[in-house]
């Protein structure tokens, strides 16, 4: 008896976790909206920057002062936003064109995590996304300074 329960456990988790997977489908608008988020910053593109984002957004960075005290500093929509329609990058090599890099570490239900990765800012975000009325949205951020 105890042999048939641990079978069905084991069925019931197998045939619920497609329900939960990866699609490629999904796996393409997340990537889409990570490279509106990231392509959006670095050509000045708000337009693309607000189809990626939440307007609830938490952008967070540990910042250390000379000192040696710690803290989170912490970003929002508009100031994102803002950044997006002012920010001049300084472009260490203007030779390279623009390269960003999406990685999926995780699809479940209507939540995934990712690292972005470009080669013309000295970061690089984690980031949660959510699936939000069929539309994938950026919401939780930790990024972290390169150099």
């Amino acid at each position: 008896m105890k042999i048939s329960h641990v079978i069905c456990v084991v069925i019931m988790l197998v045939s619920s976790s497609s329900l939960f997977g990866q699609t490629k489908s999904d796996s393409l608008l997340i990537k889409e909206t990570a490279l509106n988020y990231i392509e959006g910053l670095w050509t000045n593109n708000y337009e693309r920057m607000e189809k990626a984002i939440h307007p609830e957004l938490a952008k967070r960075v540990i910042r250390k002062d000379d000192k040696g005290n710690y803290r989170l500093s912490n970003m929002g929509y508009s100031e994102l936003l803002f950044y997006t329609k002012t920010l001049t990058p300084n472009d260490e090599k203007p030779e390279e064109p623009f390269k960003a890099d999406v990685i999926i570490f995780d699809i479940a239900s209507d939540i995934a995590t990712i690292k972005i990765t470009q080669n013309k800012y000295s970061f690089f975000d984690y980031v949660q996304v959510g699936k939000i009325s069929g539309e994938w949205k950026m919401i939780n951020w930790l990024w972290a300074n390169t150099k």
